[in-house]
């Protein structure tokens, strides 16, 4: 085969039967080690550090025989990952293991966890970067590609949704539809309030972060005129392969620079795992593995975290709602997305959409129709509706607004200090 369709052939080699479809969750949390916000270094020194509660607290789920996992982020983020499931409440169950988890390592270490999705106090030249040469080669890129790249690393995290696939055409509208919807998605589930310890006002902070880390690999598959659901993903796989490269991965998990696109990366065969290395370089808010991944959602605050996934699922895993969203989106013009994605650097809803409709318009569309599918997977799934994760706070953020603008009027309205009304409201004090 060519290499075009080896690495097509690998995005679509766990293609899966409708009732068998499963979704994964990735969750990444920032830590500190005092009431001060500082973070705990990343990197194993001599005080306990995010590769320390790497090892223990995956240590403890594996001891537990969990079927969750963990990893580390550059700037020290933990991330936990889920195991693929077909309900969401078993994905919630194991969140919550997680959670009980956490908070004895954390007691016994003195840390404390942090519900934003932006750093709200430090900027990115005060985190240490993770002591891996790939994140390293990452961040010399990234210097030269765009302005944010040092706050996606360091100071961003996030919720991501992996789907299964039931088929090629599956694939593609999936992919076109999630790509359509992720400005509103990062508008509805925005929570990042505060920069450098000042209020951020209507920005949707981690949006642009994103959007301003590397043009050429970030951003929305439109941004690359990946504009149709119609051989989608050929044309995904096509425009993957000329991206320049990152770095070349070894077997054995080692790294080094290449000076090459991703292409000439894979073709230098040094192993199949170069193919899984290249899709790891990519990083525009809707991408391919073997799965499909839905990345632009910000972490929630405590209790709220698979809210993003559960609204996103609904949307996307359905036959009858998503076949509603997909007639609609196909009407909007490549003048409407342009609108759309511009109009997702603000979180105000009454920015202008698609066919010159608000953004709150299109929210309280996309609010409805994913009850709407929730209540369909119930009946495909034959499982427990999992509208009671999503309907409530749904409206909370339909008449109040997104959580950026919640807690800020929040905090203007306490009359506290910044750092006094964060540790109050958004951390979890385990520090003494």
């Amino acid at each position: 085969m060519s290499i075009f369709e080896t690495v097509k052939s690998k995005m679509l080699s766990r293609s899966v039967e409708a009732k068998e479809r499963k979704v994964g969750v990735e969750i990444e949390s920032f830590y500190y080690r005092d009431k001060d916000f500082l973070r705990i270094p990343v990197n194993s020194v001599n005080q306990y550090s995010a590769s320390s509660l790497l090892n223990d607290i995956s240590k403890e789920a594996t001891e537990n025989k969990e079927r969750y996992s963990y990893s580390l982020e550059p700037g020290g983020q933990l991330e936990w990952a889920s195991s693929p499931q077909i309900s969401l409440w078993d994905i919630d169950l194991e969140y919550k293991k997680h959670l009980a988890s956490q908070k004895i390592l954390c007691k016994k270490n003195n840390i404390n966890v942090g519900h934003f999705s932006v750093e709200p106090i430090a900027p990115p030249q005060d985190i240490t970067l993770i002591n891996s040469k790939k994140y390293h080669l990452m961040n010399s890129m990234f210097k030269k590609t765009g302005s944010l790249g040092p706050w996606m690393m360091r100071n961003t995290t996030s919720l991501q949704l992996n789907i299964d696939h039931l088929d090629e055409e599956d694939a593609n509208h999936m992919a076109y539809i999630a790509d359509a919807i992720q400005p509103l998605a990062s508008i509805l589930f925005s929570n990042a309030p505060f920069k450098e310890a000042v209020p951020v006002g209507l920005q949707n902070l981690r949006w642009k972060i994103w959007n301003d880390t590397d043009k050429s690999r970030c951003r929305t598959l439109f941004d690359h005129n990946i504009k149709n659901p119609k051989n989608l993903i050929d044309k995904y796989t096509e425009w993957l392969l000329l991206r320049e490269a990152i770095f070349i991965e070894n077997p054995a998990g080692t790294f080094r620079g290449f000076d090459g696109t991703l292409k000439e990366m894979i073709t230098t065969n040094e192993g199949e795992h170069l193919i899984d290395s290249a899709f790891r370089q990519i990083f525009t808010h809707v991408r391919f593995k073997t799965v499909l991944e839905v990345r632009s959602c910000d972490r929630q605050k405590k209790g709220n975290e698979i809210i993003p996934a559960a609204f996103l699922a609904a949307l996307l895993t359905t036959e009858i709602t998503r076949g509603n969203l997909l007639e609609e989106i196909m009407t909007w013009t490549n003048e409407d997305r342009l609108r759309l994605s511009n109009s997702a650097h603000t979180v105000d809803f009454s920015s202008s959409g698609p066919k010159n409709k608000s953004i709150g318009y299109w929210l309280e569309y996309l609010c409805q129709l994913s009850l709407d599918g929730l209540d369909e997977r119930a009946k495909i799934f034959n499982i427990k509706n999992e509208r009671p994760l999503l309907e409530l706070k749904l409206q909370n953020i339909i008449s109040r607004g997104t959580e950026t603008t919640q807690v800020q009027n929040d905090f203007k309205n306490s009359r506290q200090s910044l750092k006094s009304f964060i540790r109050e409201n958004y951390l979890d004090l385990y520090s003494d």
